[in-house]
């Protein structure tokens, strides 16, 4: 008889948003009771990748961490009532290649740095046809 041990909790979530435009989405977090989870004892990263290797950041398109063809940073924080926040500026998802990406947003516990990926995805970027000049 086999015991498996999955130690793989994170969810998956897949974004489109179209090049240039703002973005901004909410996820609220729960433990297995169905309680809000604290994240003000988290520190979040995420990176959007044009592949799944994380051997350096030269793949990296945009993040929550300088490095790589990121310039423009995101944002990915969370608040006490369990809401996490992802956003990014007009101006940083103007910056991406329409195309399909991946991306995951890892935790990071500030009391111990024990570190888990929470969400994981694709990233898919539409093509806008007007702007602002």
């Amino acid at each position: 008889m086999a015991i498996n041990l999955n130690l793989d909790i994170s969810q998956e979530l897949n974004i489109t948003v179209r090049r240039g435009d703002s973005m901004s989405f909410t996820v609220t977090v729960k433990d297995t009771d169905d309680d809000a989870v604290d994240l003000t004892a988290y520190n979040f990263i995420m990176d959007i990748r044009t592949s799944t290797s994380n051997k350096n950041r030269n793949d990296v398109v945009l993040s929550n961490r300088t490095g790589g063809k990121n310039r423009l940073l995101s944002s990915v924080t969370g608040s006490a009532d369990g809401t996490l926040t992802v956003s990014a500026s007009k101006r940083a998802t103007n910056s991406i290649t329409p195309g399909s990406y991946r991306f995951d947003i890892a935790a990071i516990k500030k009391s111990d740095d024990t570190e888990q990926t929470w969400f994981y995805g694709r990233f898919t970027v539409k093509e806008d046809y007007s702007t602002l000049v």
